[in-house]
């Protein structure tokens, strides 16, 4: 392998944990936000607010990976979507 075809490869994998979202579906993630809007859907209709240390059990990323899909504990108690990055 030549210092190019490495240098290619190892920006490669860099880039690709960059891109992919910091939690796994599947986890209950504690939340950092000081408030956190659940919604309907991505951009939705918000459902209740989600606020610092309550949790938030991941299902899913959008396409995009902007929003999470999952279960909002806390005072909410049901199922919505999040903006992604917010958790701990």
């Amino acid at each position: 392998m030549t210092k190019a075809s490495i240098a290619a490869a190892a920006i490669a994998v860099s880039a690709a944990i960059t891109l992919a979202p910091a939690a796994s579906a599947g986890t209950v993630h504690e939340i950092c936000a000081t408030d956190l809007y659940v919604r309907t859907q991505p951009a939705g209709v918000i459902v209740g607010t989600l606020y610092r240390g309550d949790h938030f059990e991941l299902s899913r990323y959008s396409p995009s990976g902007d929003w999470a899909e999952g279960y909002a504990m806390g005072n909410v108690n049901k199922r919505g979507w999040v903006q992604s990055g917010w958790f701990c």
